[in-house]
């Protein structure tokens, strides 16, 4: 089965797994291909094996724990990065900034495209070599570990968002859960931010607003009527990717600012490269001034689109 039948047979599948768990189990891998990096060339320390067991064990939270009732085949695994830039280690106390990247294939090509580029500078938790990193739903396990899942479960949320319309919902919805418990104990990075400021709580909350549904329309319409006819039929994919774009353009910028702030921090140059050459279709005409108006920090690249 190819990354794009499993919402074909999404229900044939569920029927194995629910009758033959032992035999599915043995057959479908985790749903995380990641990769974990944990830079600390900036702290003077000696003691750099912390930071190593922190990356492997980490890197295992993530690829070895079940984080959906789905089944995934090897090759349909997300692939992902974290990396933990560190800037202060202190009485095991660990701060840094986050870079994480989440990547899905588009049909009969080569080419995968970003679901998230982002940096989350507020990440503080505290760590102590060989210390177990475990999740456990509904429970608050320790700051890095809620940090992981929250990330995780959105990136989840965007990827089933891509291939069927509105099918990332249960994972945002896990994903605030994760939120809530975190802010609830009084971990650090989970205040809900004014808009304008990352917040990984608002953003989430963005991500649940009924006012914000066109968001996931015009998301799952850019990669399954867009992108994924690129390979096949470019003035089709082109078209499809400019009317996600102008689905986009009607929501409200103050209820989904954030949400538009991530998406086109990901996009932007893929949009710049699929609208900059190939044959051009009616409706990217219009596209610079919407896109200026939608991600005006972009401006530069958006005028690059003829």
């Amino acid at each position: 089965m190819t990354y794009f039948a499993k919402w074909k047979n999404i229900f044939k599948l569920s029927f194995v797994a629910l009758f033959l768990p032992g035999w599915a189990s043995g057959i479908y891998a985790q749903e995380f291909k990641a990769q974990v990096t944990v830079d600390a060339s900036q702290i003077p320390t000696s003691n750099l094996s912390v930071f190593k067991t922190l990356e492997k064990d980490w890197q295992s939270l993530i690829n070895k724990t079940r984080w959906t009732d789905r089944v995934f085949e090897a090759n349909e695994r997300i692939e992902c990065t974290f990396l933990l830039s560190v800037r202060k280690y202190e009485n095991n106390r660990i701060e840094g900034e986050l870079s994480i990247s989440a990547f899905r294939p588009v049909y009969n090509s080569t080419y995968k495209t970003p679901l998230l580029l982002l940096s989350d500078k507020k990440i503080r938790f505290n760590y102590q070599e060989y210390q177990p990193l475990t999740f456990t739903d509904y429970q608050y396990e320790n700051n890095l570990v809620s940090i992981t899942a929250f990330y995780l479960y959105m990136i989840l949320g965007y990827d089933f968002d891509s291939f069927k319309n509105g099918a990332g919902k249960p994972y945002f919805e896990r994903a605030q859960k994760v939120a809530e418990m975190a802010a609830g104990a009084g971990a650090v990075g989970w205040d809900l931010e004014a808009a304008g400021k990352y917040s990984r709580r608002r953003w989430v909350q963005q991500a649940l607003d009924e006012n914000n549904v066109m968001f996931h329309t015009a998301f799952y319409n850019y990669h399954r009527r867009g992108l994924d006819f690129m390979a096949d039929d470019t003035r089709k994919g082109k078209t499809g990717v400019a009317h996600a774009l102008e689905q986009l353009g009607k929501l409200d910028r103050t209820r989904a600012d954030l949400l538009l702030k991530l998406l086109f921090d990901a996009k932007s140059d893929e949009i710049v490269r699929i609208f900059s050459g190939g044959p051009r279709v009616p409706a990217q005409q219009h596209l610079p001034d919407l896109l200026t108006d939608l991600a005006p920090y972009y401006q530069a690249k958006w005028k690059r689109i003829k």
